[in-house]
């Protein structure tokens, strides 16, 4: 069987409604992910195959909280577009020191019921075994087990109005994930956990070997290599959160491996290894000034298959993430305290680390053994910088486009407005290259674009949108309104521009610089 075929046959089989078999064969499951020896009661484990659905899910949650008044409370963050409430529920001891909040979620994508699974769980053992209470002594923990509650209950990835939610952390097109920042921003969480599930197998890998190969790992690691991010932030998550929960996985034999996806660039499938895009939480969090990691855990289009073994490695890495949390609670007050007082240079735009003999190692489902690939890969975790630009003061923004303000005042930045008409010097922006792009993102086509800065005088009325750089989000605000950012509103088409134009958004630079 040639490539290309070989290509369309696996394309065919994934497009094959429940061809459980092809992701993952029983001799794999078998082999490489057996289910431990463990008693679980959430609702998927009480009856068949069928995912727990939303009553099911909330019926569990009641019990819990009806047994456990004193430690376990329900609230709701908001509606889903159907109008159906989105619980959080909340884990506290009863001491009344100052404790470090921890945001534990669950099904951003409705196709990843097993997320769901190990969110319940995870609240049973956090109540029920007396071997994890001490953690309540330093820990508040919130969990939103179901944030897509329309998508999952059809097992669609995406939400309502068909669109992605982690993809959706910048734009904000989706009443989830502005229910869900605005709960982020008013709860301010130090520690910020997403549990994801992928799917092992991808027709890309019939274009990199001649065999045929799924996914190895049990769980992929994606956090962030975001340059803004400041780098004692990243680090404590990295090397201590990331750290602490790589070894709990080795200690149950549990493969692990940061987050991998694949593209396709001049024909040629590119590995892309980690993340630095903040329309997905993992980088969204960060910015945020919060430890955020998100979790892709071996599940999607495998059913009911290795469910044990799959909510097994979901709480290993969520005790993990809390004893760390609670281990290292003043180092991470401390870090995320001065992530938010960071006033450092903007990195504008960065590129990923090539290197083209990079092995990961997958399984073969002919030979049931596991085999190293030599891939071509972009590393984001070893970005450099490409454009960089002095931090202004502040950024000013037309009063003709409230749309701007409306989305930052809902990635929780702070927005004032003038009262008395201004003359100043700033620092203005013109598109010099405009960039539609060829490829359907999220219902729109995303533009590029590269700006020449020059300083001018400009008269801003009253009204006009003032952006202080001296706010706890101050990254955030840079991550969307700088125009080259991949991520920023100009991309995402917030508001429009054309080649030639000045922009809208004016940069007011410190007098001292």
């Amino acid at each position: 069987m040639n490539t290309m075929i070989k290509y369309l046959f696996t394309l065919l089989i994934l497009l094959q409604a429940g061809a459980l078999w092809a992701q993952q064969p029983a001799k794999v499951a078998k082999k490489f992910f057996a289910d431990p020896e463990m008693d679980i009661h959430t609702p998927w484990f009480q009856k068949g195959n069928v995912c727990t659905t939303y009553d099911e899910m909330m019926s569990y949650i009641n019990n819990l909280i009806t047994r456990h008044p004193e430690t376990a409370s329900l609230s709701f963050i908001g509606k889903t577009q159907k109008g159906v409430e989105i619980p959080a529920v909340r884990i506290a001891g009863k001491t009344r020191n100052v404790k470090l909040r921890v945001l534990f979620l669950g099904r951003v994508h409705g196709d990843e019921p097993g997320s769901t699974e190990s969110m319940l769980y995870t609240m049973d053992r956090l109540l029920n075994d007396p071997d994890l209470a001490y953690l309540l002594e330093r820990l508040e923990i919130t969990i939103i087990p179901m944030v897509n509650i329309d998508g999952g209950s059809h097992l669609e990835r995406v939400t309502a109005n068909t669109l992605d939610l982690n993809r959706d952390q910048s734009k904000l097109a989706t009443p989830e994930a502005v229910v869900l920042r605005n709960f982020y921003n008013q709860y301010a969480p130090q520690v910020v956990i997403d549990f994801h599930e992928f799917q092992p197998l991808r027709a890309d890998y019939t274009l990199i070997s001649t065999d045929n190969i799924t996914n190895s790992f049990d769980a992929m690691f994606l956090y962030t290599g975001n340059l803004n991010v400041p780098q004692e932030l990243r680090n404590l998550t990295a090397q201590t959160f990331v750290g602490n929960a790589r070894k709990a996985l080795d200690a149950k034999q549990l493969r692990h491996h940061d987050y991998f996806t694949t593209a396709k660039k001049f024909g040629e499938i590119i590995f892309n290894v980690g993340g630095i895009n903040p329309r997905s939480t993992a980088n969204a969090f960060s910015l945020g000034n919060s430890v955020a990691i998100l979790m892709e855990l071996r599940g999607v289009k495998i059913g009911k298959t290795s469910l044990k073994r799959r909510v097994c490695t979901a709480f290993t890495l969520a005790e993990s993430y809390l004893k760390t949390a609670y281990d290292h609670a003043d180092e991470v007050m401390r870090v995320t305290r001065q992530a938010a007082q960071t006033r450092n240079d903007i990195v504008v735009t960065s590129s990923p680390k090539s290197v083209d003999d990079y092995v990961l190692p997958f399984i073969s489902m002919n030979t049931n053994q596991m085999v190293n690939v030599k891939v071509c890969a972009n590393l984001s975790l070893e970005s450099t910088p490409t454009l960089v630009r002095k931090r202004p003061e502040a950024y000013y923004i037309s009063a003709l486009q409230p749309e701007i303000a409306r989305k930052l005042q809902e990635l929780g930045v702070k927005v004032e407005t003038l009262t008395v008409p201004m003359t100043l010097d700033v620092e203005t922006y013109t598109v010099d290259s405009y960039k539609e792009e060829y490829s359907l993102f999220e219902k729109f086509y995303p533009v590029k674009v590269k700006t020449t800065v020059n300083t001018k005088q400009v008269f801003f009325p009253a009204g006009t949108f003032v952006v202080p750089m001296n706010q706890k989000n101050g990254n955030v605000a840079a991550s969307v309104l700088e125009p080259e950012a991949a991520n920023g509103f100009i991309n995402y088409r917030i508001y429009e521009t054309k080649q030639g134009e000045e922009l809208p958004v004016y940069r007011k630079m410190n007098s001292d610089k």
